[in-house]
Order: C-alpha cells, then structure tokens, then sequence
C-alpha cells in the first residue's frame, strides 16, 4: 500500500511539476501618485512582470517565454491577452515597411517643399517616436558607489543626447538571493528586446526611422549593465518623474501555468484585432 501511495505521489508531481524560482518584490513612485508595488517571477528561461496596463489602476502582466521564444503582454481589466514572437514582429514588420514604401513612391515627384511638409505631419502624428528616432543612446558606469535599499551598489546612467534620462543604481546578481539563477533570463529577455526593436528599426526604412527607437527601455540595458538594478530613477527634463526600488527578494516553489495567460482570457490579435 505504501509503495502505491507513493507512485502515485510521484505520478501527481510528474503530471504537474513545480518549479523552483525566485520572485522579486518592488515598490515603484510616480511623480504626484501613490506608490505601487509589484512581483517579478523567474524560473529558468521563463519570466513574468506585474505592471499597469494603462495606468489609472488598470493591471497586467508581461510574461516572457524565452523556451517559445516570446513575450505575453496580459490585460486583467478586459481579461486578454497579447502573443508578440518572431512570427507577429515580421507580420507587422512586414505591414510597416509596406507602409513606408508607398509612402516613399507617392513622394518621389513631389516638390522638396511639399515633401518635408508631409514629413513634418507625420513626426507631429507620432512625436514621441519622432523625438527617440534621432536621440543617441548611451549607458555609462559612473564608478560611484553607494549601499542603495540594503545592497551595496555602483550608479550606472542612462544618457539620451547626453542628457540623464535614467540612473541606475546596480548591485552584482550574486548578492540579490537568487539573483544568479535569474540573471540568465534577463540578460536573455534584453536580447528579445533588442532583436525586436532591430525588426522595426529595419522596417521603418528611409522615412527618417520614425519607429527607429519606439520601445527602447531597461530591458536593452539590461546586457550592458553588470548586476541587477536595485533602483531605478526616471527623470523628465531634469525633474525626477519616478523612482522603482527593489524591496525583497524570495525563493518560491512556482507552477508552469503562472507563466501562462489565465484561463479563459481571450488572446487578441498584436495589430489589434480580436
């Protein structure tokens, strides 16, 4: 009877594994709001993030899949759910070039005059990727250091035109519990991003590389920084505009289906359909 029970044991852990992880807990401050805190799990090549979908206290979720090669970007307000892989980038990819060259065709016998009128519309239609697609990027060591929330760490910072916009404050993976096991996977998700802001970059063609730089972020310097970023600091215009800090850390027993959409979330199409 005893050799029964435990086969069965072993039959039930092998139908459904557990796995062991790390989740990370962290606090982050926007400017004149409340401070939020959100997890971070990661097990393996698999990594998901809490965040707010559209802010306003909206929540989602951004589920990384580095096995599929993947990025689930989950919204719990309208229960759905977002697949972005290879697949999805080069179908829209594919969708933005087409774009870009009909654009490009039906300006060629246009007078210069009225050819940079129509470029001035579209950076005004989209400023944002307008104002990334021509700042020049760089992460620099700062060689300061400092014990930041309890870890000893140096200060990177992140300069667009040779202006702050980001300070990193980054201890070494191994003395965040866990930190070891996990840096492979964000170092893995940097890639990921980096590969998908490569397609758009190459897709947005001659127009000025309007879409050049939209979706840079953390992620893309996360294989330059040396160590997890126990605070992060946003600044606009010189004026701090949000503050994340980590707060604990924690090995947990985590399932495969907490690196899944939930059940019953409908996925919706990455060009916006259902």
């Amino acid at each position: 009877m005893k050799t029964k029970c435990t086969y069965l044991l072993l039959l039930l852990l092998a139908t459904s594994p557990l796995l062991a992880g790390v989740v990370f807990e962290v606090e982050t401050k926007d400017h004149g709001s409340p401070a939020e805190t959100h997890q971070m799990a990661a097990e393996g090549r698999m990594l998901k993030m809490g965040m707010a979908a559209g802010g306003r206290g909206s929540e989602g979720e951004m589920i990384y899949r580095g096995d599929r090669r993947e990025m689930v970007v989950v919204n719990h307000d309208d229960k759905t759910y977002t697949v972005i892989d290879e697949e999805s980038l080069n179908k829209i990819a594919s969708q933005i070039s087409g774009a870009m060259s009909q654009i490009e065709e039906a300006l060629k016998n246009v007078p210069e005059a009225q050819r940079k009128m129509v470029e001035e519309m579209m950076k005004k239609s989209m400023p944002q990727a307008a104002a990334a697609a021509t700042k020049v990027i760089e992460v620099r060591n700062t060689g300061e250091r400092a014990d930041q929330a309890g870890y000893p760490c140096v200060k990177y910072e992140i300069l667009a035109d040779g202006s702050v916009s980001s300070e990193l404050w980054v201890t070494g993976w191994d003395n965040v519990e866990g930190g070891q096991e996990a840096a492979e996977v964000f170092k893995d998700m940097a890639g990921f991003f980096h590969d998908m802001m490569e397609t758009f970059r190459s897709a947005s063609g001659p127009m000025g590389g309007l879409l050049s730089n939209v979706g840079t972020s953390a992620f893309e310097h996360m294989s330059k920084i040396q160590g997890f970023p126990v605070v992060s600091r946003q600044f606009q215009g010189g004026q701090l505009e949000s503050e994340t800090t980590l707060r604990s850390t924690e090995r947990r027993t985590l399932r495969p289906e907490e690196f899944d959409p939930p059940p019953g979330y409908k996925q919706q199409d990455m060009a916006g359909g259902g």
